[in-house]
């Protein structure tokens, strides 16, 4: 994953940018000519392939939160609560910095996400120094976070291509939600009505990878045979790890390092964004986290600390992929949008150097 990143940094960004440039943008139609979808390819690989990966990702949630470390009453709120507090007060950092500003205002957003691929691939770099259950909470406030950012995105960034698909939508959910109350226990029906769902996000102009995970959460586990969702893990897990999240993240690690603009306006965004991104994500997922504990509708999982959470805060701020989204829907290719390229990048690479530096350090402290 990091060597993906790399290469893309580097095909971005030397004599290869031109054709790095021209396949990342390649245009994809796909289905029949009244109904195809048509994308570039970076789109098809970020909302289809990420599809797999989500739903890996939805799968394991699900096992934590029924079956696993987080299925303990209140486990599975303090997780969201965390996520809540991640998205709150980085983005009323963000406005501190930039009150008054009409045009930095729109990148409000921009450090609210979560990047749940580094942030897993970071956990796993320190998988011997953290519990399970740390991992499955890191996991569960990322997923909770990229919905949250899904929708933000959604009704402040994105526009509906078109209104009419929204019942494709609507009518999948319920199919989805049918299938879960009846406990039918073939995965079948729910890969049938994952692809309408995904097919509706898009046309709808919303974003189709998320129908990944919303099918994995919506498997009734118990009522598959035992060790089913461990053995779909095992089965997914190499095409979507090995194949789909290196692929994701070198086309994804292109941001082409334009000259940094001297505008203040741009470094007052910049600014914004590292303080958030650094500072403001580690404060409110730690705030939501003792906010739902002291309120007892929490609780933290087995074996796990505060000092666990506060590792997977300071890696809650590995905004990247999400960010860099928001970045473009709210600055377009203005100046200031190449510098807030810059502090998304740094920022995320800070948030998770920090992370690690805790975890890492974990072992000798507990000695």
């Amino acid at each position: 994953m990091l060597l993906g990143l790399a290469l893309g940094m580097v095909a971005a960004n030397s004599p290869l940018a031109d054709t790095y440039a021209l396949i990342h943008h390649l245009p994809l139609r796909v289905g029949p000519v009244a109904w195809a979808i048509k994308a570039p390819l970076i789109e098809w690989i970020n909302q289809g392939l990420l599809a797999v990966f989500f739903f890996l990702i939805g799968i394991h949630t699900n096992h934590e939160l029924s079956r696993g470390a987080l299925s303990e009453p209140g486990a599975a709120v303090l997780p969201a609560s965390a996520a809540l507090g991640g998205m709150i007060v980085p983005a009323a950092i963000y406005l501190g910095v930039n009150v008054g500003d009409i045009v930095a205002l729109r990148g409000w957003a921009i450090p609210i996400a979560t990047y749940i691929v580094l942030v897993l691939g970071v956990l796993s770099l320190v998988s011997r120094q953290v519990a399970p259950a740390i991992i499955a909470f890191a996991t569960a406030a990322a997923i909770f976070d990229d919905l949250g950012s899904v929708a933000v995105i959604a009704l402040f960034y994105g526009a509906f291509d078109q209104l009419w698909p929204l019942w494709i939508v609507v009518g999948s959910l319920a199919g989805l939600l049918l299938l879960n109350r009846t406990r039918k226990a073939s995965l079948v029906p729910y890969l049938a009505f994952g692809c309408v769902l995904w097919a509706g996000l898009i046309i709808t102009g919303l974003k189709g990878a998320v129908a990944g995970a919303i099918v994995g959460f919506s498997l009734p586990l118990s009522a598959f045979p035992p060790k089913a969702a461990a053995r779909a893990e095992r089965r997914i897990s190499p095409f979507a790890l090995f194949f789909v999240v290196p692929v994701f993240t070198f086309f994804n690690g292109g941001v082409v390092l334009d000259f940094v603009s001297a505008d203040p306006q741009a470094w007052s965004v910049a600014i914004g964004i590292a303080i958030a991104l650094i500072v403001g994500k580690p404060l409110g997922l730690l705030g939501g986290t003792l906010l739902a504990l002291r309120l007892r509708i929490g609780t933290l999982p087995p074996d796990t600390s505060l000092r666990d959470v506060f590792g997977v805060a300071l890696l809650a701020g590995v905004g990247f992929t999400m960010s860099l989204f928001i970045v473009g829907a709210a600055f377009d290719s203005t100046p200031i949008a190449a510098t807030a390229k810059l502090a998304v990048v740094s920022g995320s690479a800070v948030a998770a150097l920090l992370g690690i530096f805790v975890f890492k350090t974990r072992r000798s402290v507990g000695q």
